[in-house]
């Protein structure tokens, strides 16, 4: 980024003397706690080569070592010197030091020691793994207690060489104090466009802006992830289509120092003219606030910040206070969710529209358990669903889920549903809840110029004329059945849902001939597909063609598993369990 600090260089030039033209200690560093990164800083007027004596700790394993440090260039944010394994001269079995100039520029700099002694599964000193990091000071460091303790090999450490960890830096200029240094390290809001830096645990935060024309903006992000998900992350949406321009994520970052799970994104994106607003949510450990193991090269950037590229330009930017959920473009809720619920509402639509669909829910491991879906009223086909690999976190605990895109949707009449299971809901957590704890449910909305009056209508189910004959809401342990007549030799649709399982049908139908008895068509496993919700919730949705005649439609059900005693996730469609003839469409 151009300039996210002011520079303090000329802060210890008005205090200037004949003090600041001789080598002086700028930097010491010792004494850090386990389990914390300690930061001072210092500012040079000239370039110099600084004189360096630092003491670190290494791993005989490939893992970021148990104390580290570093200098921060304060403007650029880039590291310009680390104690690493190549520039080192080991002294005993895990310590190693530094000792030797190393020439900088003019400049502000902010210099980091981090001290994880518990740290990493494999990577254990005394045998405590990271879960135990936090104790080490009182295990490995209480005075009391004898006067070794005991490395990963078996090795006896002195107590004593711990207290010589640390760093001093020699050189020419000014030490900073900590008004000073904290002016260093934290970014200025009147700097930057969206400012989410130094964010700590169970944090979510979102800013709108608008650009009057198409901008090269910088971003810089850094935040917790690995292979298989984010988990302190952040994205930027066009407000308008709800199309993600830009999201935080493994593939697309490098490391960012420390622990392995630190990831770091810095790039330049160009948006067009437009609405836009940026996110960034942390879980509940390893933030700002509290590292859980060693923090990234640049701490006080832990979240996301966005500059223009050219400072000249930001007079076409503007910031708003972005809006979740607008009330004038509402058209549907079903919010504020229990436990044990089962909620739907019907809507209909007067000409096409994209439906903006904000939805919060529960899910973990790929499956949603707290979850919303829309089917049309008519054919009862599934138009959206609320999958968890769409889904983004929410905020609070891991499975806090949320959805936030448009569907685009034709003339007619649908039905919205939401789904809860026992467990963690609305005013009843079982652990963080979400941010946006009022909407945990279902909201749709028209999209931001649009009046839902012009588009959007209420809508209650009634009775389809073109439905021949009809058993549905089956309850457990029913067999029921109801005649129907066709006067001529026709085409019907047959709709069912019911329960199944390794090739069996549990709650199922079947037609009978209403002379014979005869069986002429019954629902098998074969026939079948996944319904929604529960594996074994089935569906069938086909044609047959029947002679005219009387004829009995048959469903019977066993003793669990059915309407509003579902003793899994219901299916999507669960007002219809049980089967449906229908006039087939000529």
């Amino acid at each position: 980024m151009k300039r996210l600090f002011a520079s303090a260089n000329m802060l210890w030039l008005l205090a200037a003397g004949s003090a600041l033209a001789q080598e002086q200690i700028l930097i010491d560093l010792h004494d850090i706690r386990p389990q914390s990164v300690a930061v001072k800083g210092f500012a040079l007027a000239n370039d110099q080569d600084l004189a360096i004596k630092a003491i670190g700790m290494h791993t005989s394993r490939r893992r970021p070592a148990p104390a580290s440090v570093w200098i921060l260039n304060a403007r650029t944010r880039e590291v310009v010197w680390e104690l690493t394994e190549s520039n080192t001269q080991s002294y005993n079995r895990y310590f190693s030091k530094f000792e030797s100039t190393v020439r900088l520029p003019a400049g502000d700099y902010a210099v980091y020691y981090s001290f994880f002694p518990g740290y990493g599964g494999d990577h254990r000193i005394g045998g405590f793994g990271e879960a135990m990091g936090y104790l080490m000071n009182e295990l490995f460091f209480d005075r009391r207690r004898e006067d070794k303790w005991e490395g990963h090999d078996g090795e006896k450490i002195d107590r004593e060489k711990v207290k010589d960890l640390g760093i001093v830096i020699r050189g020419r200029g000014q030490v900073l104090d900590e008004q000073q240094l904290a002016a260093l390290v934290k970014t200025k809001p009147n700097e930057t466009l969206v400012n989410m830096a130094a964010l700590w645990d169970d944090d979510y935060k979102k800013q709108g802006f608008t650009l009057d024309q198409a901008l090269e903006l910088e971003i810089h992000a850094v935040g917790e992830a690995n292979h298989q998900e984010e988990y302190d992350y952040g994205w930027i949406m066009n407000t308008k289509t709800r199309e993600r321009v830009w999201k935080f994520n493994y593939d697309d970052s490098q490391p960012a120092g420390g622990t392995e799970k630190n990831r770091m994104m810095r790039e330049t994106l160009t948006l067009a003219a437009g609405n836009y607003a940026a996110f960034w949510v942390t879980d509940d450990s390893h933030s700002h606030r509290r590292w859980n193991s060693p923090p990234p090269h640049d701490p006080e950037f832990w979240g996301l910040t966005i500059a223009v590229k050219d400072p000249a330009l930001k007079k076409h930017v503007r910031t708003f206070e972005y809006e979740e959920v607008p009330a004038k473009n509402v058209f549907l809720e079903i919010t504020r969710v229990r436990d044990d619920e089962f909620i739907s509402k019907g809507f209909s639509l007067k000409k096409p529209a994209d439906v903006r669909i904000y939805a919060l829910g529960e899910g973990r491991d790929g499956e949603m358990f707290d979850y919303a879906w829309i089917v049309d009223s008519k054919t009862r086909k599934k138009i959206w669903e609320m999958d968890y690999y769409k889904t983004e976190h929410a905020g609070g605990g891991e499975k806090n889920r949320l959805f936030d895109g448009t569907v685009r949707l034709e003339p007619g009449n649908y039905m919205a549903y939401f789904v809860s299971d026992g467990t963690h809901s609305f005013h009843d957590w079982n652990t963080s809840p979400p941010i946006d704890q009022e909407h945990w449910g279902l909201s749709l909305m028209t999209a931001e110029e649009t009046s839902p009056a012009e588009t959007v209508a209420p809508y209650e189910e009634k009775s389809d004329q073109d439905v021949l004959a009809q058993i549905t809401e089956v309850r457990d342990d029913q067999n029921r059945q109801v005649e129907f007549r066709l006067s001529q030799n026709s085409e019907v649709r047959v709709y069912a849902l019911g329960e199944g399982r390794d090739g069996e049908m549990f709650d199922y139908g079947w037609i009978e001939d209403g002379r014979s008895g005869r069986v002429v068509w019954e629902m098998t496993y074969r026939m079948t597909e996944h319904a929604g919700g529960g594996r074994k919730n089935r569906m069938l949705d086909d044609t047959i063609s029947l002679n005219a005649g009387e004829y009995t439609l048959h469903f019977k059900s066993d003793g669990s598993h059915s309407w509003r005693d579902w003793n899994d996730s219901p299916p999507h469609d669960p007002a219809h369990w049980g089967i449906t003839v229908y006039r087939a469409e000529q």
